[in-house]
């Protein structure tokens, strides 16, 4: 990938520990395309995506990108020979009800993983240093993604980008979302920064060791060697520093931990847990929250520093506590199970252990059940959109339901509640 020197950029804000930098303004390779077309408008996925259809939509797709300035020339060079890939678009539906997923993402986290990664950080030592006294970072975060974006760097993904994205903004989802990203990538190659040989990367856009979409690496990139490129497929000093770009960027807190398991106190009240729901970590303290060796949350962090308590599996699993460090893990993937997962990957990383308590055998839900679920509760009158996907409007309203029945309130998702609901006649 051939990324051309640019000045370090700082963006994509969300919460965070001393401001490092102000944001800098929308990049127009991150904007949806101008005159949203009648035909293919936001919002409007594809029930049936079909080759025919497809090629309708790149004409369509081809003319507006080329209204926004891209050439004729870049636009040939990039989607020629492009045709609809129904993999991009199915592997990009799986959504899963709750969290049960969590455990998908925990197999990762194997001790031959993080033996294997600890190698890999001490080859890298000095690299990784550096980068953390520029950024901030902890070496054990970057390395923490980096493991699981590509298995530090082995698995880089074999889909042509323009195609998976293209492919995924006809289906039309997230419409906007993958047009934005597709014109990020025209962009890279009407620069120069990109060969098309160098778009290759996973179903969903991604590129590189740590797993950028295009407009980050237009927004985000950096050069980490000096070459005056910012090559985050063939440079580990450009994937290092573009990926703690990336975190300090969003508010990573210098020193803080990310993520630790919790040990509650007796009679708990499990409607203050979901990391939907913060209080200090002074506040956590007076109630009794402690980590499973016995630390205060204020030893580890400032006491008036936000802190959420989170239930990956409802009541009967594992409590965690969730420091601002790990909403940068959400930041770079807005999963919960994947924020879980390397935030856990990166205490390994660090020298920790396997979590203290157990997960239950099974948890979490098929997205078909969940959408039941939530029609259930929204025709009880809960705020919330059935479509299968667990957030924190989904998670809200199973913990008011829970309250109101006097249930545990960890607002998860379960068969049995489905049940319970559906015995009481509103499914």
């Amino acid at each position: 990938m051939r990324l051309l020197a640019l000045p370090l950029l700082l963006l994509l804000g969300a919460c965070a520990s001393t401001p490092v930098a102000p944001p800098v303004p929308e990049s127009e390779a991150s904007r949806p395309l101008p005159s949203q077309s009648p035909a293919f408008p936001s919002g409007a996925s594809i029930a049936n995506p079909t080759e025919s259809g497809f090629q309708a939509y790149l004409e369509d797709l081809g003319a507006r990108a080329r209204a926004q300035g891209i050439s004729d020339a870049t636009w040939q060079r990039t989607m020629r020979g492009v045709h609809l890939n129904m993999k991009s678009i199915s592997l990009s539906g799986g959504a899963s009800g709750g969290m049960g997923r969590i455990s998908k993402y925990l197999e990762r986290v194997t001790p031959a993983q993080i033996q294997r990664g600890q190698a890999r950080m001490a080859e890298n030592a000095a690299l990784l240093r550096r980068v953390e006294r520029e950024t901030g970072v902890d070496p054990a975060a970057i390395a923490s993604i980096w493991g699981n974006e590509t298995s530090y760097g082995s698995v880089l993904g074999t889909f042509y980008v323009p195609e998976a994205l293209a492919s995924l903004a006809y289906e039309g989802r997230r419409r906007a979302f993958f047009e934005a990203e597709l014109m990020a990538s025209l962009q890279l190659m009407q620069r120069g920064l990109i060969t098309r040989e160098e778009l290759v990367g996973s179903y969903a856009g991604a590129l590189g060791q740590v797993q950028f979409m295009p407009s980050n690496i237009l927004k985000l990139g950096v050069d980490g060697d000096g070459d005056g490129e910012r090559d985050i497929r063939n440079s580990l000093a450009d994937a290092f520093a573009s990926c703690a770009n990336y975190l300090k960027a969003h508010g990573w807190r210098p020193g803080q931990p990310w993520l630790a398991e919790a040990r509650l106190p007796s009679g708990f009240r499990w409607e203050t847990a979901g990391p939907d729901i913060t209080k200090s970590a002074a506040e956590w303290d007076a109630m009794g929250v402690r980590t499973v060796s016995g630390a205060k949350l204020s030893s580890l962090v400032p006491a008036g520093a936000p802190v959420s308590i989170l239930l990956p599996m409802g009541y009967r699993g594992i409590a965690l506590i969730a420091f601002e460090n790990y909403r940068r893990f959400l930041d770079y993937n807005p999963s919960q199970s994947y924020a879980v997962a390397v935030g856990h990957w990166a205490n390994r990383l660090k020298g920790g252990g396997s979590f203290a308590g157990s997960w239950p055998e099974s948890g979490g839900m098929t997205a078909s059940d969940l959408e039941d679920l939530q029609s259930a509760l929204q025709r009880l009158g809960y705020d919330l959109k059935p479509d299968g996907r667990y957030g924190d409007r989904t998670r809200a309203a199973i913990r008011a339901y829970q309250v109101s029945r006097g249930l545990p309130a960890d607002g998860y998702p379960t068969p049995a509640l489905l049940q319970r609901l559906r015995a009481e006649g509103v499914s």
